[in-house]
């Protein structure tokens, strides 16, 4: 098994991000190759936001809020909490948005597929530079807050964020979760 294979196969998602987080440069890196992804037409249908530092406050101001915003009853002060903290789960965020080019012959499916790539593309690349990273999803469109913090049009969409930090307990966390292989009898399909 070559050493890229490996790292792809052993790669997992990181559940407890401290500092340090990457430095400017490293951070850099990690966009660049976010920005390496399929992309048919070379449209980059897609952005990033850093949130890093203060500003992970007004991210879990934006989360609370958009959660608020779609709940028929109002959140509870235990429940705002617990979403809030999702922006101090890593000491860095990469937000992902999707944002659509208007082309003739790229549809919009495909360049959402390539702005979602970006995520797992960026949770690659801080790994492969030392640091531990999640992709996170939401469960709540955005709300007026996070459109704001986002600076979203009535085209984008908000696909998640990548948590990025230092694997706290690494070795232990990797041990207790290995992943049993795929059923190809259940998963895939083989023609000839």
């Amino acid at each position: 098994m070559s050493e890229i294979f490996e790292f792809l196969v052993k790669r997992r998602s990181a559940s407890i991000l401290v500092d340090p987080k990457p430095k400017r440069e490293e951070l850099e890196q990690i966009l660049n190759l976010a920005g390496t992804v399929p992309d048919h037409g070379q449209l980059r249908p897609y952005r990033f936001v850093v949130v890093e530092g203060e500003a992970r406050a007004r991210f879990g101001e934006a989360l609370v809020d958009a959660a608020d915003a779609h709940r028929p009853e109002k959140l509870e002060d235990r429940m705002k909490a617990k979403i809030a903290a999702k922006a101090f789960a890593a000491p860095l965020q990469i937000l992902l948005v999707y944002s659509p080019v208007a082309s003739d012959k790229i549809h919009a499916w495909e360049q959402m597929a390539s702005a979602s790539c970006t995520g797992y593309a960026a949770v690659l690349g801080a790994i492969a530079l030392g640091y531990g990273a999640v992709w996170k999803s939401f469960a709540y469109d955005p709300g007026p807050l996070l459109q704001g913090l986002l600076s979203l049009t009535s085209e984008e969409k908000f696909l998640g964020w990548v948590n990025i930090g230092t694997e706290k307990d690494k070795e232990t966390q990797r041990a207790e979760r290995e992943r049993e292989p795929l059923d190809l009898r259940r998963y895939a399909q083989f023609l000839s």
